[in-house]
């Protein structure tokens, strides 16, 4: 049965390709092309952006032109220009030809006459205001104010994640996909991907170390990662090895909150990360941003693009970054270069070549092991300045990255991708870490620190790739969306480590704790252990949406999955390796939605996933098989202002099935004869809720993010699954520019709420003993309730530059951002800290 749905999927794809009006090979047509149009009569602002979906071209505007405007009722065969004045003719409405994939929605100048359209500008220069020779200076300067105010776009689409691999309005996703735009991750100073992804809904951070994250969504750990939606990455983001990634590339992050059947390949049922490169423009542009804050936290980064030649074909863009940063935990320390480039060329008119790259070099002073608490799981209350770590701690990285897509316009409304990138780290460290709780008498750390350095660099290799075809086609009278492809994953590490148990002398006091009195240890002997893996993942998959009438749609698909780990260790004896083996793993999704009215759709969903059982093998030696995460969604979204502002109310339940649990019926005999043995696919873990999030632009000029989300999850043990978790979270981001005279001030800032949360985790209940001996004791709840809140005030000084002062955590609320064991782990959130920023746009 597997078999047969894999061979159907490739057979689809080949049978799409043969049907599509167009090929690759065949000329390009010298007439414009014709689409077979249907658009009922509705708002204007979506019926255009119906046309760009059923025509294939980028349709642009600002949403408030649009607004209380409609169109008429299309269907027939038409070109996009004629579509676009058949639907503008009752509107004061004409449309510019920035290029053939992209067309300007824009307002008639006062003294043209309607039905004028412009014809296509220049490649290469910016657009012009129709008024601008007639204006005076004044007028000048209140039209450069309105101008910024126009450009703050928030995006209402997402593409990357979608089950048909089109750019489809979020209204229309029978799943729940939220956006981090660029301009939210601006004002909230994002700069990697741990500060978007701790300021998106229904995200929990869980900290590592200084320099790498761990995230949570619906109480499962998020293991699916994207680049321009193309197929997932192995460990990325999930390893101090990589780090965080850098927002210096990225224009926005899409986040799908839920099980990601088709595209996610091996992961959680929580949620997948897309997150989508910067492209050039077609026009000149330069942006540049540079702030400074509390702690010696800088950071410069300049932005650059623009057309290069052939008449505008071929376009660039540069972004380069500097930062160095402390913390406000002393000693710790992080200094990072990055530099990314991209270029983009016309091949023909229907088809876009593209190639970049970037390169990031991290240099840390780390802390690693967080705080620890007392031996009895109570909060020490340790100052938030302290950081166990030593002053000839080093974690340097290098990452690597080239990437190249190329992207076919089949005629019609079909078109072929494909992506590949290959993404390479290097890591040289040494640092010492702290594993001991507090004694709560004497106040010392009754463990010694040991030390874990890299011998040689530690290496983690991967390449991607995946091809996608996308079309639509009239069956049986209604309109079928319908997306097939493919995607491979290799990945190799290399992880040679030398580890030093113990050095040094006992901490006394942990509150008056000195780095200077461990200098660096000596390496005793040139053993070390290495860990050298690869894996190979592969998944097809195909899905296809129908138009059953005008206001419901179905969308269903497959993906069928392949998962091959080897990880060999030496030197130990024996030499130990451990293997994966997941083959034709099937995971479906099927979703349904319907219109209500014009703003208003019900949902519901059906997703899986599949988790490996990490190579374990039931009596007998076969693998266990992987388990399904399952979740079901029922909710309604709603959509205001043109699709300028989306938001939604679900309800979700969530069950990842088959989790490997001991067979108490195995032997010893059997345990020794095949390991690792024995286990059975029993386990069930248990995650439902309810998620709520507005998001976009209230009004011109005023944006908004926020959501609330519900939680409650339960491990196949019966606690917990992540008691990182709260099970109440509130994320509110907010700006607005103000009116009249004081137009060139933006005020806003941001809420995070949450209920109580704690760990799980066992800690040793005897004091004073060197190890852990003794009782196991569950740690206490030590963080109840809180909230913290961010202010913001932004003025434009002129037409290219702003300033803006940032203050968090304004009322001092002293709360612990990940709560560890008593060991270590826990890690407090940010002090009050201020950050001025300056932006220049030319």
């Amino acid at each position: 049965m597997k078999l047969k749905v894999r061979a159907t999927i490739w057979w689809s794809l080949f049978i799409a390709a043969a049907c599509a009006p167009g090929s690759i090979g065949a000329a390009p047509s010298t007439e414009p092309a014709k689409y077979a149009i249907k658009i009922e009569s509705q708002a204007l602002g979506t019926a255009l952006q119906a046309l760009a979906k059923q025509s294939g071209v980028q349709i642009i505007f600002f949403s408030q032109i649009t607004e209380d405007l409609r169109a008429p009722a299309l269907e027939g065969r038409f070109t996009v220009s004629a579509a676009l004045e058949f639907l503008l003719g009752p509107s004061r409405l004409t449309f510019r030809v920035i290029n053939p994939n992209t067309i300007e929605i824009r307002e008639l100048p006062a003294d043209s006459s309607q039905g004028q359209h412009e014809a296509p500008a220049a490649k290469g220069r910016k657009p012009r205001g129709p008024a601008d020779a007639r204006q005076s200076p004044a007028e000048k300067a209140a039209a450069q104010n309105v101008a910024a105010l126009d450009e703050i776009v928030v995006n209402s689409t997402a593409e990357g994640l979608v089950a048909t691999r089109t750019e489809t309005p979020l209204r229309e996703i029978p799943q729940t996909i939220s956006l981090v735009s660029q301009e939210q991750m601006r004002q909230q100073n994002d700069t990697d991907l741990a500060d978007a992804l701790n300021n998106a809904v229904g995200i929990t951070v869980v900290q590592n170390n200084s320099l790498s994250s761990t995230f949570v969504s619906r109480g499962f750990t998020i293991t699916t990662f994207h680049l321009d939606g193309g197929a997932a990455l192995n460990s990325f983001g999930n390893t101090p090895i990589y780090g965080t990634p850098d927002l210096g590339e990225f224009d926005h992050v899409e986040v799908l909150r839920g099980s990601d059947a088709l595209f996610g390949g091996l992961g959680n049922p929580g949620a997948g990360v897309n997150m989508l490169r910067k492209r050039p423009l077609d026009t000149d542009e330069a942006q540049f941003s540079a702030y400074g804050g509390s702690w010696n936290n800088y950071r410069a980064e300049a932005d650059v693009t623009g057309p290069l030649g052939f008449d505008g074909a071929l376009r660039a863009r540069l972004d380069v970054v500097f930062g160095d940063r402390d913390y406000f935990f002393k000693l710790a320390s992080l200094e990072r270069k990055k530099v990314f480039g991209v270029l983009e060329f016309d091949l023909t008119a229907r088809t876009l070549l593209t190639v970049g790259g970037s390169y990031q070099w991290d240099n840390a002073l780390p802390f690693f092991n967080g705080l620890p608490f007392y031996a009895d799981g109570s909060d020490a209350h340790l100052p938030r300045s302290t950081a166990l770590t030593f002053d000839w701690s080093r974690y340097d990285t290098q990452t690597r990255e080239y990437y190249a897509q190329l992207q076919q316009r089949l005629g019609g409304e079909w078109k072929l991708k494909l992506n590949a990138t290959s993404l390479d780290t290097a890591a040289s460290y040494a640092y010492g870490e702290f594993d001991s709780p507090i004694d709560p008498i004497t106040k010392a750390l009754p463990i010694l620190p040991g030390a874990i350095l890299s011998p040689s660099p530690n290496t983690q290799d991967q390449f991607v790739f995946d091809g996608t075809l996308t079309g639509s086609f009239d069956l049986f009278g209604r309109r079928l969306d319908v997306a097939v492809g493919g995607d491979y994953t290799h990945f190799t590490g290399n992880v040679p480590v030398q580890a030093i148990l113990a050095f040094g002398t006992p901490v006394s006091n942990v509150f008056t704790f000195n780095p200077a009195a461990y200098p660096e240890p000596q390496i005793p002997n040139s053993l070390f252990l290495q860990s050298q893996a690869t894996t190979n993942q592969s998944g097809e998959f195909a899905s296809a949406r129908a138009y059953l009438t005008p206001a419901l749609s179905v969308v269903g698909g497959a993906r069928v999955s392949s998962n091959r780990l080897s990880n060999t260790i030496t030197p130990s004896s024996p030499v130990f390796i451990e293997r994966t083996k997941d083959d034709d793993k099937v995971t479906p999704f099927v979703g349904a939605t319907f219109d209500l009215n014009a703003h208003y759709s019900l949902y519901a969903s059906y997703a899986d996933i599949y988790q490996t059982n990490d190579g374990v093998r039931k009596i007998g030696g076969a693998f266990v098989p992987p388990a399904d995460g399952i979740d079901r969604e029922l909710g309604i979204k709603g959509s205001w202002r043109n699709g300028g502002l989306n938001g939604f109310i679900v309800l979700y339940d969530i069950e990842q099935r088959g989790a490997a649990v001991l067979d108490p019926s195995a032997s010893i005999a059997d345990q020794l004869k095949y390991s690792p043995c024995c286990f059975l696919s029993n386990g069930i873990n248990k995650s439902k809720g309810i998620d709520a999030e507005l998001d976009g632009a209230l009004a011109p000029g005023w944006l908004i993010g926020a959501g609330y989300t519900f939680n409650n999850n339960q491990s196949l043990e019966g606690g917990a699954l992540s008691s990182a978790t709260p099970r109440h979270l509130l994320k509110l981001w907010s700006s607005k520019q103000l009116p009249g005279e004081l137009a060139h001030w933006t005020i806003g800032g941001s809420v995070r709420a949450q209920s109580s949360d704690s760990d799980n985790g066992l800690l040793c209940g005897v004091q004073g003993q060197v190890g852990c001996f003794g009782s196991l004791l569950s740690i206490r709840n030590v963080q109840g309730s809180f909230a913290v809140i961010n202010l913001r005030a932004g003025y434009r000084i002129d037409a290219h530059w702003g300033a803006a002062l940032s203050v968090n955590n304004v009322f001092d609320r002293i709360y612990y951002q990940t709560i560890g064991t008593p060991a270590g782990g826990s890690w407090y959130g940010e002090p009050p800290g201020f950050l001025l920023r300056v932006d220049g746009r030319y």
